[in-house]
C-alpha cells in the first residue's frame, strides 16, 4: 500500500510525463534543431520554448543526444516507401517524385544534413540515424530493386549496395548538399538516368555471372 505522500509524488511525477508536454518538447527540439543544428542544441533553449522548465526534459533524458535519439525513433524522419507501380520505371519515378516532395520541406532541408553529419562518429546517436533513417531507406530502396528481378528487368545478381547508391545517392545529392531543386525536367532526365545505370549494372553482372 502507499502512504498519502507517495501517491502525492507519484502523481506529481506522471503529470511531468504528460504525453502532451512531451509533444511540445519535441516540438521545440525539431524547431531548435533547424534553427542552430545539433552541435549548438541546448536543453535549456528548447525547455523554454516548450513552455517547460529543464527539469521536465532531464526528467524524460539524461541529456541532449537521449533526446534527440528518443526524437528519431519516435517521428522516424519520414521515409520513402514506393509501392509496386507496375514498372522499374514506372517505380523509379515515383521514388524521385516522393523523395523530391518530402526533402523540399524546410525542416528537412535544414535538419537532415546536420543529422547525416553526425554518421561519422561513433555515438549512439549515429547509431540511431543508421538505423532509424538509413537502414529503412535501404530497405525501400531494396524493395524497388527486388521487384524489377522479379520481373525480370534486371539480373538477380545485381549488386544491391551499388544500386542503391545509384537510385538516392543523386537525389540527396541535389536537394540537400547543392540545395538545388529537382524539377519536371530533371526529374525525367534523372529517372532516364538511373534506370540506364541500373540496366548497365545488371548487363553487366548477367556477362560475369554466366
Amino acid at each position: 500500500m502507499l502512504d498519502g505522500d507517495e501517491k502525492s509524488r507519484n502523481a506529481r511525477g506522471a503529470a511531468l510525463l504528460q504525453p502532451d508536454r512531451t509533444r511540445a518538447i519535441w516540438r521545440a527540439a525539431i524547431i531548435e534543431l533547424a534553427r542552430v543544428g545539433y552541435g549548438r542544441l541546448s536543453m535549456e533553449v528548447v525547455a523554454k520554448r516548450a513552455g517547460v522548465g529543464k527539469a521536465a526534459l532531464y526528467r524524460r533524458w539524461p541529456g541532449k543526444e537521449a533526446m534527440v535519439i528518443a526524437l528519431i525513433r519516435a517521428i522516424g524522419l519520414e521515409v520513402i516507401a514506393v509501392s509496386d507501380q507496375g514498372s522499374l520505371e514506372a517505380d523509379v519515378r515515383r521514388y524521385i517524385a516522393d523523395a523530391t516532395r518530402i526533402l523540399s520541406r524546410p525542416l528537412s532541408v535544414r535538419i537532415l544534413p546536420d543529422l547525416y553529419s553526425e554518421m561519422g562518429r561513433d555515438t549512439p546517436l549515429a547509431e540511431a540515424i543508421r538505423a532509424t533513417v538509413q537502414e529503412r531507406k535501404r530497405k525501400s530502396a531494396a524493395e524497388i530493386v527486388d521487384r524489377a528481378v522479379r520481373r525480370g528487368e534486371l539480373d538477380g545478381a545485381i549488386q544491391r549496395e551499388m544500386a542503391f547508391d545509384f537510385l538516392a545517392g543523386p537525389i540527396y545529392w541535389r536537394m540537400l548538399v547543392t540545395r538545388r531543386s529537382i524539377d519536371e525536367h530533371y526529374g525525367n532526365e534523372l529517372t532516364s538516368a538511373i534506370i540506364g545505370a541500373l540496366s548497365a549494372m545488371s548487363r553487366q553482372r548477367h556477362v560475369i555471372s554466366a
